[in-house]
């Protein structure tokens, strides 16, 4: 079946244009040494998708090349140096990609592709392009942004916005100057009351400037949400033609502006929620008719800011969803649901109510696909659909990737970071009515039994339950209650995505620094509603880990990461206080770091390795030479790895396999 129809082919084009252009950017600033190493995965991405649309519409060669970019990209990756000519090849192949959409008999690009065969080159010593370091912030590599994946690129800026901006960046250099005045100010002699009157009244002033001058910036990398939409008219009429339906498309809240990361990310999980309204949904003209509807089917892309975040709504008029074949069909493939809440199963992989595969859907690919791009900007799907009436998809999104709010809760020692766009209610526990079921606890909320859980359980704090107050999170297994300690605040911050070497924590979303070395640790609600309904076996004898670093923020957020992956911590601050933790604890792994003032890791396991203390130690580095690598090995560490390491959950693999854990022993 012929699939290069006009509207798929500029869609197509436009995607191409987009991907290929970041990819460009991309060998560029590897070529000078100014690519941050975490941007790397992304244009994998990028070359990874370029692939899969490229073999749909039968464009073999611009498949080959995308295929030929996304295998020197993950050699990259693994490189950290790579040979110059190797960013000279990924350019050139790159930039030949839209051009053999217009000419497919061309052999320019051919040409490359038989010559990027070769590889990735291993380069000397002597000549190396570097990948750039993490970003300051990031906790030495442990912690990234996804607005790395940008790369470069414009985006256009109101002239008269950025001189307001930098209007309100004089004014703040002003009030600094104020405080400093106040600051020499002789309290001898003066009123002490007035001086802390006035010094209070200038900090408030300044606190005020900084938060419109954080607003301001962050609204400067906004776009509409005309941005990822202005393909999906076309789109609609194109599946509405190739599947014999009559479909009227609306748009609104195209002028709703939100961050271009976002516009960037949503466009695909969009367009597969239209492919389920006009497969699905739709019915066609003679059944529309049968049943009292106008013979041509509407489908409505709304867009609109509530509460400091950004709904859109993909609803259609059609026949909505088969609850029933829902269930039937989770029972015939062994899914788990909850008959009062059946809509989690649609989310599910593979799952689909069609016996047999569409030119579209079928697969079961479109929903847990749209979910896992929402998980990644921290936001929140729901379904909404009456049999007859129509099915309404609706995504939560933060305003900006680099500004989100959370929910902070205390639980144990530490707080902890909940995205608010997934938060449905809060209140006190004294107001919840529990009920046991399955040996589990539910409560009662909007006249649904909903499954609850502690917090200090998911997170395995170890702290006694002291919970006093509830909340009821939205998750992709469906909404579950999350019982706290306490709930602190909402606050507005930047939250950081974790870095590679921390990834497949299904714990953990990202962290957040809040200043004076203290990490807020965001969670993923998708992990709260499995650990509440599943239930994981937790076994009696968890390995215990010491984490030894000098950053109370890399402590943390390791500590998190590590206890979310069933793993029992403890921390030190430096070889010292290890040696008598160590000496008074029994542990089953350590995680040293490398650089610490006084005794440096080394040190510190020359130290363990001379008291006969045999347990398996990693470090973890990303300043060390390779003569310094060296040193550690020879002290006796099992696994040295570097923060800059790219290979997704390397830390928690490590340590199993020298426990020799698989992942059941440590759920």
């Amino acid at each position: 079946m012929n699939l290069r129809t006009p509207e798929l082919i500029r869609i197509f084009r436009k995607e191409l244009e987009e991907r290929s252009h970041r990819l460009v950017a991309g060998a560029r600033a590897l070529a000078e040494g100014t690519l941050d190493i975490v941007s790397v995965a992304d244009l994998v991405r990028d070359a990874h998708t370029i692939k899969g649309s490229a073999g749909v519409l039968g464009y073999d060669l611009i498949r080959e090349g995308a295929t030929r970019l996304e295998e020197m990209w993950r050699t990259v990756s693994e490189e950290v140096a790579v040979d110059p000519e190797t960013a000279v090849r990924l350019e050139a192949l790159a930039g030949r990609l839209v051009p053999a959409l217009d000419n497919p008999e061309g052999t320019a690009l051919d040409d490359l592709v038989g010559a990027a065969d070769d590889g990735v080159t291993h380069p000397s010593p002597s000549e190396v392009v570097a990948l750039r370091p993490p970003e300051a912030g990031s906790l030495g590599g442990l912690l990234t942004s996804i607005s790395d994946s940008l790369l470069s690129g414009a985006t256009r800026v109101d002239t008269a916005d950025l001189y307001r901006l930098i209007n309100r960046i004089v004014e703040v250099a002003l009030d600094a100057e104020a405080i400093a005045d106040l600051s020499l100010v002789s309290i001898e002699g003066a009123d002490p009351d007035r001086f802390r009157k006035s010094w209070r009244t200038q900090l408030e002033k300044l606190s005020d400037s900084i938060n419109d001058i954080q607003n301001q910036a962050v609204s400067l990398a906004n776009v509409s949400f005309f941005e990822a939409a202005s393909t999906f008219p076309q789109f609609a009429r194109y599946l509405g033609r190739r599947s014999g339906k009559d479909v009227r498309f609306e748009l609104t809240g195209h002028d709703v502006q939100l961050d271009r990361q976002i516009v960037d990310l949503i466009r695909e999980p969009i367009r597969h929620l239209l492919v389920n309204a006009v497969d699905h949904g739709i019915e066609h003209a003679d059944v529309r008719r049968s049943r009292g509807k106008p013979s041509t089917g509407v489908i409505r892309v709304s867009a609109r800011v509530v509460d400091e975040q950004v709904k859109i709504s993909v609803t259609d008029d059609g026949s909505g969803v088969d609850w029933d074949l829902v269930a039937q069909r989770a029972r015939q493939k062994g899914i788990s649901f909850n008959p009062q809440d059946l809509s989690p199963v649609l989310f599910e992989p593979g799952f689909s109510t069609l016996t047999e595969a569409t030119e579209f859907s079928g697969a079961g690919e479109g929903l847990p696909a749209a979910a896992e791009v929402i998980g990644q900007v921290h936001g929140a799907v729901s379904i909404d659909s009456e049999p007859g009436s129509g099915t309404t998809v609706t995504l939560t999104l933060p305003l900006s990737m680099v500004l989100q709010n959370v929910v902070v809760v205390a639980e144990g020692e530490r707080f902890w970071g909940i995205p608010e766009a997934s938060v449905e209610a809060a209140m006190p526990l004294a107001n919840v009515e529990f009920t046991t079921r399955n040996g589990g606890s539910e409560v009662r909320f909007e006249s649904a039994a909903i499954p609850c859980l502690a917090l200090s359980r998911a997170v395995g704090s170890g702290a006694e339950d002291t919970a006093s107050e509830l909340l009821v999170v939205n998750t992709r297994s469906g909404l579950v209650a999350v019982t706290v300690s306490e709930i602190i605040d909402r606050r507005r911050v930047a939250v950081k995505n974790l870095g590679p070497i921390l990834e497949g924590n299904g714990a953990i979303n990202g962290a957040a620094l809040l200043g004076g070395g203290q990490v807020l640790i965001v969670l993923d609600p998708d992990f709260l509603g499995l650990h509440a309904r599943q239930r994981p076996f937790l076994v009696s004898d968890k390995p215990r880990i010491l984490i030894v670093d000098d950053s109370a923020g890399v402590r943390q957020l390791l500590s998190a990461t590590l206890t979310g992956a069933g793993f029992d911590v403890d921390v030190a601050s430096g070889a010292r206080e290890a040696m008598l933790t160590v000496g008074t604890n029994g542990f089953s792994a350590m995680v040293v770091d490398y650089s610490m003032p006084r005794s440096n890791g080394v040190e510190l396991v020359r130290a363990m390795r001379a008291a006969d203390i045999r347990i398996p130690i990693v470090m973890v580095s990303g300043v060390a030479s390779q003569e310094e690598k060296d040193a550690a090995w020879q002290a006796g560490v099992d696994a040295y790895l570097d923060k800059f390491d790219l290979r997704q959950g390397v830390l928690t693999k490590t340590l199993r396999q020298l426990l020799g854990r698989d992942d059941a022993d440590t759920a």
